[in-house]
């Protein structure tokens, strides 16, 4: 097979491979903040949004189309995982 022009890269200079380097090692701190605070500070919080969720769909209910409302009994309801919500991964 013939070695195309397009299939060869460039070498990259050092100081954009340090430059990558620092970057990705900064997006990975903001990405462990971003988990803490989704998974560990808001976990509480999250269990209140999910029981009156809840509570809504199951006196108020939710528009199934434009004009029909469809209420869930509390039967049909899903019962909480016992597994630990994770929300960022």
């Amino acid at each position: 097979m013939a070695k195309r022009v397009q299939d060869a890269a460039p070498p990259r200079p050092t100081e954009n491979v340090a430059w990558l380097k620092e970057n990705i090692a900064e997006q990975k701190q903001r990405h462990r903040s971003i988990m803490k605070e989704m998974n560990d500070d808001l976990a509480a919080q999250r269990d209140k949004w999910y029981k009156q969720f809840l509570k809504n769909v199951s006196t108020t209910g939710f528009n199934v189309t434009g004009d029909m409302k469809r209420v869930i009994p509390k039967s049909e309801l899903p019962k909480k995982p016992k597994r630990k919500d994770k929300v960022v991964y």
